[in-house]
């Protein structure tokens, strides 16, 4: 009898062990690899609507280019309504691109600061769909 209840209770040691090892290692037991791949599907679809961010589509161009080009269009359109000289043109298009690439250099440090914390939150949400589907 006590040999029955010693290899019974080195049975539930190990079992309790793996379960711990599932656990604390974050490895999937007893889960296939199709079950995963839905998992980390419906995980990922989660933790982008919940977040705003969508990791397979990176952010786009810099803000400074485009302040830059807006700017520089701008400033040759006053430039030019306001003397008809081709000095004051250009003139007016260096301020432009000057006023705009400021204007686009703020735009474009907020929009990594937002970009960099909705990277953050979806990946706070991933883990934790992955976790409550047992992975």
């Amino acid at each position: 009898m006590k040999s029955n209840r010693t290899s019974l209770s080195v049975k539930r040691t190990i079992g309790t062990a793996v379960m711990l090892g599932c656990v604390v290692l974050s490895v999937s037991c007893g889960q296939s690899s199709e079950e995963r791949a839905a998992a980390e599907s419906e995980c990922r679809q989660i933790a982008s609507a919940r977040s705003g961010h969508d990791p397979s589509n990176p952010g786009g161009s810099s803000s400074v280019g485009k302040g830059a080009a807006i700017g520089a269009a701008s400033g040759a359109a006053v430039g030019a309504i306001t003397s008809d000289k081709s000095k004051k043109v250009v003139q007016g298009a260096a301020i432009g691109a000057a006023a705009g690439a400021g204007a686009g250099a703020l735009k474009d440090k907020d929009d990594k600061k937002k970009a960099k914390q909705a990277a953050e939150l979806y990946q706070a949400e991933f883990k934790h769909c992955m976790s409550a589907k047992g992975f």
